[in-house]
């Protein structure tokens, strides 16, 4: 029985101690991440995408409800992440970074229980495995991770799309097992609009998944739960309610649609598919090989387990053609599609591993060079996003020494470009040369001054 219990404590132990060190990496790095793109903006009362004389300042949590109205009229129609990013403007960045390092958590204990859903197998090097793939994969980390605007655009919403799914996986698992039908038709209400209203792209792909389960469970002639109809029901509405902001309806017609402007996006598209799923895709692509060539060798069946792995896919392939509508393309956009990929790929390698097919030797040795290159890259990010701060730092030094000399036009060195994909400022707007820009003329405002020049960095 002593052996028993230490065996039970030491998993235990581990899973503290790998969690504590993931959130206090995740939290080192958020709180060198600095404020760049719209960040500022939401620091205000938001009214228009420019300050005018009648900006303010958010009067607590009571001036949320019309600031997001005036959002979703004249800017978009994301008005849950964005509830979220005019709540943490309103407090220290601190707040905000301890939240989104237990988000982080929660996005890689999400995506384990959808691999392996019975908690009482995990262990320790599954769940820092996860983590170490997040690190790897998910695309452009710096604004969809790090970034307080981005994250709460993606990282968040994507949390609450996979617990919105958390049932539908569950149920295609084990139909059997189902249990409280009406509590989860309520509960599917709200999760539903929240995943819905999540992102442009990302709804319409959310509502898909939903539908496909439904038609596989009608295909197996299996029972249709009340709650998945209520699911897809709140998804859709999410999604009508998100794309049919004012705000949405008027970027949507502001390019005119011809075939070099379609032609254009497909580029873009095909780019940013290569440059975020060529990885992740080849390794799906490889286990799902492994998988077909050993169960025929075997002469077992292989198309059943793959027919999760491929409705995860078909969405998340989805979620990255619907971009073609997009005014405006971005690789952040593309977290949907590489979360399902990973889950797929998962569940796939779970299916290997239970059959016997894998060997231990090949997967140790795709480990330690995940774990080095997470490593590698981790150092370099600190390095880089530290940098970063410490110019802001410097900009903002700047700033408060020619306010004390009466200066109310000022100017400040401009930061060093960024090429690390971990940093928020990568491919993000900051101060410009021209006191007119858009990101000038709103940290001119936060700091309360007329303008901000930006000037060529003398090393």
């Amino acid at each position: 029985m002593m052996n028993q219990r230490n065996r039970t404590e030491k998993p235990v132990f581990s899973f503290v101690f790998l969690c504590m060190t993931v959130f206090f990496l995740v939290f080192l790095l958020n709180q060198k991440t600095v404020y760049t793109a719209d960040d500022y903006m939401y620091h205000f009362f938001w009214e228009r995408s420019t300050p005018s004389e009648f900006t303010r300042e958010m009067d607590g949590i009571r001036d949320l409800p019309l600031s997001l109205k005036n959002h979703y009229e004249g800017f978009n129609g994301r008005v849950i992440s964005h509830a979220f990013v005019m709540f943490f403007m309103m407090f220290d960045k601190t707040l905000f970074d301890f939240c989104n390092s237990l988000m982080y958590l929660a996005l890689g204990f999400l995506l384990l229980l959808y691999v392996e859903g019975d908690c009482r197998k995990w262990k320790p090097g599954y769940l820092a495995t996860v983590y170490m793939t997040m690190w790897a994969f998910l695309p452009a980390a710096g604004q969809s991770v790090f970034w307080l605007a981005g994250a709460c655009n993606y990282l968040w919403t994507m949390v609450f799309i996979l617990v919105f799914f958390l049932p539908y996986h569950r149920y295609m698992e084990r139909p059997e097992a189902e249990k409280h039908p009406l509590l989860k038709a309520l509960v599917m209400l709200p999760l539903g609009a929240a995943a819905g209203c999540s992102n442009e792209n990302t709804g319409g792909a959310v509502v898909l998944l939903a539908v496909l389960f439904v038609l596989f469970w009608l295909w197996k002639r299996e029972k249709v739960p009340f709650w998945s109809v209520t699911g897809i029901l709140s998804a859709g509405l999410g999604v009508l309610f998100l794309v049919t902001a004012p705000s949405s309806q008027e970027r949507m017609g502001s390019e005119a649609m011809q075939l070099s402007v379609y032609l254009k996006r497909i580029r873009e598209i095909a780019g940013f598919s290569f440059h975020h799923l060529l990885w992740p895709l080849m390794i799906l692509g490889f286990l799902t090989f492994c998988l077909i060539r050993c169960r025929r060798r075997d002469a077992r069946a292989w198309a059943e387990p793959l027919t999760v792995p491929f409705l995860y896919c078909l969405s998340g392939a989805a979620s990255v053609a619907v971009l073609i509508a997009s005014p405006v393309i971005l690789g952040k956009s593309w977290i949907l599609a590489v979360c399902f990929v990973m889950i797929a790929a998962g569940m796939i390698y779970k299916e290997l591993a239970e059959d016997g097919y894998l060997r231990a030797g090949m997967v140790k040795a795709s480990l330690c060079l995940l774990a080095a290159y997470t490593l590698v890259s981790y150092v370099g990010a600190w390095r880089d996003i530290g940098r970063t701060h410490e110019e802001v730092q410097q900009q903002i030094q700047m700033i408060e020494e020619q306010k004390r000399q009466g200066i109310t036009d000022v100017e400040v060195y401009l930061l060093t470009p960024s090429k690390n994909l971990y940093n928020a400022v990568e491919n993000t707007p900051n101060v410009a040369p021209e006191k007119d820009g858009w990101f000038n003329r709103w940290m001119a405002y936060y700091y309360g001054v007329d303008s901000i020049t930006g000037l060529e960095r003398v090393d």
